[in-house]
């Protein structure tokens, strides 16, 4: 999970940008109808975000009675997403904000904009910029159209959400053969108990562990001949060194990645240090 911070595009004016395209004369004065109900509605929005209240939002059918779901959704597919629309500059600055990582795995490459709350239920808010996150095609998928009833069902919004530096993302090295890792979410003793909630939350909706794992093995592999290596000419500590060393370089880029929890696990596992490796060797041949 990234922090990206707020985007500072104008809801109002992103929305007028998008309507600028309409052709229908009978659509577009019902769009331009609404703008302030936009407008109030991305306001509300951003108070609720930023309070950690998202679940609270009551869900729309239309927007005002008078543009539909439907509309709104077309608005975003035509007049937004879409290559050389009005409003596709802005989608493009959206997506260029998380600098090609999705901000909800923090591993994946960015591929598309995702809709925090979902368009169909909170119509108003289809091409509102802080509704809408840079994420990764898997990150979209899982996520789907899913709606928090409560505090605790919120996955963690970049633009509203910062949990801090302090290590929340755990790794544990499971004894087997070949050796692999499981990812837990384990909150920090100073964080409010809804955080760790939430954090848990969004680590199963975005079947982080499952991806974590994966990326793990793949590491192991890559890595098993220079561990092999270091083990028979500088021994279990020269083991050791080489993955805290490791370990710490990536935390001082991003504390909670799945590759620092991975480093922080394999250095403090005596048995894979020894035994551990061993088993490698005898994959590795």
């Amino acid at each position: 999970m990234r922090h990206l911070g707020k985007p500072q595009q104008d809801p109002t004016t992103v929305f007028l940008r998008c309507v600028e395209g309409v052709r229908d004369s009978e659509l577009k004065e019902r769009f331009l109808r609404v703008a302030p109900d936009i407008g109030a509605a991305a306001q509300v929005f951003d108070a609720t975000a930023k309070a950690g209240r998202l679940y609270t939002l009551e869900e729309h059918k239309d927007v005002a009675g008078q543009v539909t779901a439907r509309e709104m959704s077309d608005l975003y597919k035509r007049r937004m997403a879409r290559s050389g629309s009005a409003g596709r500059r802005v989608y493009d600055a959206l997506m260029l904000r998380a600098k090609g990582i999705c901000p909800l795995c923090g591993h994946l490459p960015v591929s598309t904009l995702d809709h925090q709350l979902p368009q169909a239920m909170f119509p108003a808010l289809a091409v509102t910029p802080t509704n809408l996150v840079p994420a990764c095609g898997d990150c979209n998928k899982w996520k789907q159209d899913a709606i928090p009833r409560k505090a605790e069902e919120q996955t963690f919004h970049p633009y509203f959400d910062d949990f801090g530096k302090e290590p929340w993302l755990h790794a544990e090295v499971v004894e087997n053969t070949p050796p692999t890792l499981r990812y837990s979410v384990r909150p920090p003793a100073s964080w409010p108990a809804i955080w760790g909630a939430r954090a848990r939350h969004h680590f199963r909706t975005y079947k982080l562990g499952r991806l974590y794992k994966t990326q793990a093995a793949n590491e192991l592999m890559n890595m098993q001949h220079l561990l092999l290596g270091l083990q028979e000419k500088a021994g279990v500590d020269g083991v050791r060194s080489h993955l805290r060393s490791h370990e710490e370089s990536c935390a001082k880029a991003n504390p909670n990645s799945w590759q620092t929890a991975m480093y922080r696990a394999l250095g403090e596992s005596e048995w894979f240090c020894t035994e551990g490796l061993v088993q490698l060797r005898s994959l590795a041949v």
